[in-house]
């Protein structure tokens, strides 16, 4: 969690005092930026820049550490890197797990694994791979980072202010994935690993391993090299998840609110990751180059979840007018502060739910890349093509049971595993079951893009300016989604119809999560490979399986292209050196729409717009071992694709539907970055950046009810809100203790701390609300020990609070709903590793993730009732690493 910037500084920093001051062009670029109320993005160095790759070489922690903060103390900008050897010395699993330990990086869990990332609060970052972008194809514009394994990376950087040459895209900040070349490695290289490993709560054991062979020769055409890294990685898991429904007021009239449901659940499922990295390069003389890359990436998952819901509020229990209402059964208890604390309720209407989720993604993508020295110039150009594709494929069969007289439901939120349970509930008696529905989901999604781009440096004596740098860039990206989601009754069929309906075999659920009185055992579809079978499936109920439904795809083209200009600064302020770069990136965007509206007609839309961004980077030596950095721009993300294009997705299950906005804006913003550095030896430093953000059309869902196909559903719908503001502090130290004695010099410690204040439109009755998936405060602490043959690692990784979106409410008797946000605890998980070298080329490895099995819960916070309780049990791994 080192930072660190591939450009390092070109001239001394030292210069006679009387150097051109550049307090004139510090003036010019603040009259410039000021009207956009300073702003932030990030970006990456072009494609092809082989100062990129000096970090890829890593001999050891504790000179990793050396390297990465050596670039860092000579970068021109604010950038955050993690490289290989950190990596793989903490067990994770992909490329989110490792961006955590970055400050100011945080990532949200699913089926525990982290998943989505987001840097200084915001999810709008760009990534890219070698400098080029890269996404997974679907509703969104970016990468899922679960489908990349961390096995296959030389290193991560974390672009937090931008460089006119950097691609645009990302206001929270570009997110570059570095792979390794054959010019990395000074020979031949071979490298692999093997990794068993050992899912405690899922009690499965899963084999892994990663193999990487490079080499370079000279020959008289010149030096070539090749390079190929491959990894496989299979992981099974379990996940239990127990979700109390929404809230709704009693009918008695008191005012009280409970929950009016529960959700119970046991997911099962396996992660199949396979990756591929070839490159080749040639260096014909010492004045040119030449790179092919190719990478591969797949995610292959199969989720069986077996859920049980049970809920009084809509129970029939004496006539349809009961229906969506809590009537109490006896007194309710409740706190001092009016607060629902336990009661039972008439009417118990409970089902049991057996479905199967196969999800498959593949990412590819080719590109190649020369450069050339032109006298004193140094050209660059870069050719790239990339393809995603996502299906998913969803199918389900529901059961339904009813409890014997009298059929009653009780709460007791008491407990610290909140107690939902129905006492005259039989839910091992086959008698008590009738078939009730069948669920069919498919999405299938594809995206690609060719991009080109040229950049030129060129080394210039005009006073303060010492590089002059341009480019262009030009792409074109597709991207097309298609659905279909079904529900359909079958109360009509019998049980015996249904293959496979048996007693589930667990009876565990949560044990981890506290005391608590929930069932732990229903009736299902066990036979999951009959789930799979959509013929077989729907066959058995006389239905056919549904093709795409029109209203629910889209194509989406977007084609851009961009112009830059910038220049490096090297001047004094105050006698003390004065480095940095100033620069406008221009972008032109052309978007092309197609989808079917809710009349069954295609139609199609078509909108251009430009975008300018001014940067300015700073950095003042104020002592060499203290320098202080500035950074003003101006930032630019577009929409998603469902957000722009507006064809329906539709979710039939729980009533609730999107519709995107064709109208809506980009978002724009406008940052300043602050930071201090203090280098307190060659590996430890201390250091701490303020940064403000101003971002202009915050997106928001408005709700309405829509009748679509004789069904009334909840819509919601995009707009462009009110301006927000994102601010924030970020401190970290890093560095062993060299002073202590004997095998105590060993130790280490690295440490950050983040605090992002934010404030955002919000669909919740018009209010401002802190930014969806942000923590204010969040850590990471990592005790190092590096002595001799051993290597160990401790690693705590700590977030605050953070909202996780919102649901319906029923807080009257009248059948008016509302929206209530539902908020995230806290939370921290240790991680830990510990290494031993038996010779110099063989090591081996233990592996701990979720040490202190952390339980995340989440609660509605309008009424502070519990909503979630997710456990997904600790990971152990023994890996065999060698090297030649």
């Amino acid at each position: 969690m080192t930072a660190s910037l591939p450009r390092p500084s070109t001239r001394p920093s030292n210069r006679p005092s009387n150097q051109p001051s550049l307090a004139p062009v510090a003036l010019a670029c603040a009259a410039l930026l000021s009207p956009l109320a300073l702003h932030a993005q990030d970006a990456a160095p072009a494609s092809g820049d082989s100062k990129q790759l000096d970090t890829v070489v890593v001999q050891g922690q504790r000179s990793s550490l050396i390297r990465a903060q050596d670039i860092k103390r000579n970068a021109e900008q604010v950038v955050d890197s993690i490289v290989a050897d950190d990596i793989g010395k903490l067990p994770d699993a992909n490329v989110a797990e490792a961006l955590q330990r970055i400050t100011g990086v945080q990532i949200s869990r699913n089926r525990g694994e982290g998943d989505r990332v987001q840097v200084r609060g915001l999810q709008q970052t760009q990534t890219l791979l070698n400098g080029r972008v890269i996404f997974t194809a679907g509703k969104e514009r970016g990468l899922s980072f679960q489908d990349v394994p961390s096995e296959l990376l030389a290193g991560a950087d974390v672009y937090k202010t931008p460089t006119a040459d950097l691609i645009e895209g990302g206001i929270g900040g570009v997110i570059d994935l570095r792979t390794r070349r054959p010019f990395d490695f000074a020979g031949f290289k071979l490298a692999g690993s093997v990794k068993g490993t050992r899912a405690e709560l899922a009690d499965k054991n899963n084999a892994e391993g990663s193999l990487l062979v490079s080499n370079r020769w000279k020959l008289d055409a010149g030096e070539f090299g090749a390079l190929l890294s491959v990894s496989t990685q299979k992981r099974d898991y379990r996940s239990d998840t127990q979700e109390l429904d929404n809230p709704a007021a009693l009918a008695d009239g008191s005012g009280t609110i409970a929950p009016l449901g529960n959700w119970l659940a046991y997911e099962f499922g396996q992660r199949d990751r396979k990756a591929a990295n070839a490159a080749l390069q040639w260096r014909p003389d010492a004045r040119s180059e030449y790179t092919l890359d190719y990478t591969h990436t797949q995610l292959k998952s199969r989720t069986d979840v077996y859920g049980f819901y049970a809920s009084p509020f809509w129970a029939n229990f004496s006539s349809t007018a009961n229906q969506g209402q809590l009537w109490p059964n006896g007194a309710v208890k409740t706190d001092s502060n009016g607060q629902f604390v336990s009661g039972t309720f008439w009417g118990a209407s409970m089902s049991t739910s057996s479905s199967v989720a196969d999800e498959n993604t593949r990412i590819d993508q080719l590109s190649l890349a020369g450069k050339w020295k032109v006298a004193d110039a140094v050209v660059r150009s870069d050719i790239s093509h990339s393809r995603s594709k996502f299906d998913r494929f969803y199918q389900e069969v529901r059961l339904g049971t009813f409890a014997n007289d009298p059929a009653t439901y009780t709460f007791d939120l008491s407990t610290k595993l909140p107690s939902a349970y129905s006492e005259t509930s039989q839910l091992d008696n086959t008698a008590n079951y009738w078939a009730d529905k069948t669920l069919y989901f498919r999405i299938k999604n594809t995206g690609r893009e060719t991009a080109w781009r040229a950049d030129v440096d060129k080394p210039v004596d005009a006073g303060i300016i010492t590089k002059l740098r341009g480019g262009v860039r030009i792409n074109d990206r597709r991207a097309e989604s298609a659905e279909i989601n079904t529900i359909n009754d079958i109360w009509m069929f019998k049980l015996s119809d249904i293959p496979g309906v048996g007693l589930l075999p667990q009876n565990d659920l949560l044990k981890d999560a506290g005391g608590g009185k929930i069932p732990r055992q229903w009736l299902g579809v066990l036979d999951t490979g009959w789930l799979r079978n959509a013929a077989a499936v729907r066959d058995t109920f006389d239905l056919s399986v549904p093709s795409f439904d029109p209203a629910q795809t889209f194509n989406y083209r977007e084609r851009g292209g961009a112009l830059y200009g910038a220049g490096d600064l090297d001047t004094s302020l105050a006698g003390l050196p004065l480095t940095g770069n100033v620069g406008m990136r221009v972008v032109r965007t052309k978007v092309e729409r197609e989808f079917t509206n809710l009349s069954s007609e295609r139609v199609n839309l078509d909108k251009s717009d430009t975008d300018w961004l001014p940067t300015l980077n700073l950095r003042l030596e104020l002592r060499p071992d203290l320098q202080a950095r500035l950074g003003l721009s101006r930032v630019v993300t577009r929409p998603n694709f469902d957000q722009l294009t507006p064809s329906l997705s539709l979710n039939v299950n729980d009533q609730t539907a999107y519709q995107g906005n064709p109208e809506l804006e980009r978002l724009r913003a406008n940052q300043v970055d602050t930071t201090l550095e203090y280098y307190i030896s060659k590996s430890d430093s201390i250091y701490g950046a303020a940064f403000y953000k101003e971002v202009q059309g915050f997106i928001q869902n408005s709700v309405s009810q829509v009748a679509i196909n004789g069904t009334t559903y909840s819509l919601s719908t995009p707009t462009n809100g009110k301006d927000g503001r994102i601010r924030g502090l970020e401190v970290g130290y890093q560095g062993f203790f060299n002073q202590l004695p004997g095998f105590l010099k060993g130790l280490g410690l690295q440490a950050n701390f983040t605090y992002v204040d934010s404030a955002a439109p919000s669909s919740i009755n018009g209010r401002t609300a802190p930014l969806e998936g942000l923590s204010k405060r969040s850590a990471n602490l990592v005790g190092m020990y590096d002595y001799g043959d051993f290597s160990a690692r401790l690693a705590y990784n700590w977030r605050s609070e953070y909202a996780v979106g919102s649901r319906l409410s029923y807080p009257t008797n009248n059948g008016v709903t509302a929206l209530t946000p539902v908020t995230m605890k806290g939370y921290g998980m240790v991680d830990a590793y510990l290494s031993y070298s038996l010779t110099d080329k063989i090591k081996i490895a233990l592996e701990g993730n979720n040490l202190t099995n952390t339980v995340r819960r989440s609660y509605f916070s309008d009424y502070n009732l519990p909503r979630g309780t997710y456990a997904d049990g600790r990971r152990f791994a023994i890996s065999l690493r060698a090297e030649l």
